[in-house]
């Protein structure tokens, strides 16, 4: 019996070592603004839980969050509506507060980018969100998760370790003053 309990406790120190070494080596894209943690979760909204961009803003600098690219790989759907793009922006353009949460449905861009299916559908999602600190723009690649949602309604996510595709470089936005002159 003492060389069972050996043995899983040796499996169970190998298994923390080895997340250990792994979270060590790949440091958390949080570098370029420390602080700000956007990822994908759940909230509560219109009575259900609802996946979410969760933009939690702890720095002490407002936070303009422009807008998040999704893709869509390995779709599996039927009855779709229309023909999936695999690929949406939404635009968010709003303030995330200093010590603030800000919570942004994903379920609506999810199924449209999935082309309206009707039935079950799964995927792997993976995002980029692009975002303004000052005059500086900022890009952070989100954790990619695996989802299976019916319509709106999400039945299921899992956290995917696959490594996501390449989004294309993004031109950078124009300051307020340039569109602004654009207009008069």
């Amino acid at each position: 019996m003492n060389t069972i309990y050996l043995l899983v406790v040796s499996i169970a120190l190998v298994y923390a070592a080895l997340r250990f070494r792994r979270s060590a080596k790949d440091p958390e894209p949080t570098d370029a603004f420390p602080g700000f943690r956007p990822c994908i979760g759940f909230t509560a909204l219109d009575g259900m839980q609802a996946i979410s961009l969760l933009l939690e803003n702890e720095s002490t600098a407002d936070v303009w969050a422009e807008e998040i690219e999704i893709s869509l790989v390995d779709l599996t759907a039927n009855n779709q509506t229309a023909e999936a793009s695999c690929r949406e922006i939404l635009k968010i353009r709003q303030m995330v507060s200093a010590d603030d949460v800000l919570p942004i449905s994903l379920a609506g861009v999810i199924y449209k980018a999935a082309g309206g299916p009707q039935r079950e559908y799964s995927c792997t999602l993976s995002s980029v969100l692009r975002f303004r600190v000052d005059d500086t723009w900022f890009e952070r690649s989100l954790e990619n998760h695996r989802i299976r949602m019916l319509g709106l309604t999400v039945s299921d996510v899992r956290r995917e370790r696959k490594p996501a595709p390449q989004f294309p470089p993004h031109p950078e936005p124009q300051s307020v003053a340039v569109v602004a002159a654009k207009f008069k």
